[in-house]
């Protein structure tokens, strides 16, 4: 049950993310002007992020979890 909530919520909050971005972008047609370390932020941050939650030691899903049966 809490997987399925967390996958709606995930895809829920990506949906009203991408309404109100189109919603703004009807509104405002021009074309969007952004410093270039703001839209190097924005495309390094998350693969950095990531990299180094996989790097660095810490609490994580147990390996020797038991195994779902079909």
């Amino acid at each position: 049950m809490k997987k399925a909530l967390v996958m709606v919520g995930t895809w829920g909050s990506a949906l009203a993310i991408s309404l109100f971005l189109h919603q703004w972008g009807s509104l405002h047609p021009e074309p969007l002007s952004a410093p270039l370390q703001l839209v190097l932020l924005l495309v390094s941050a998350p693969a950095l992020g990531l990299g180094l939650w996989l790097l660095i030691p810490g609490k994580r899903e147990s390996v020797d979890c038991e195994q779902e049966s079909l």
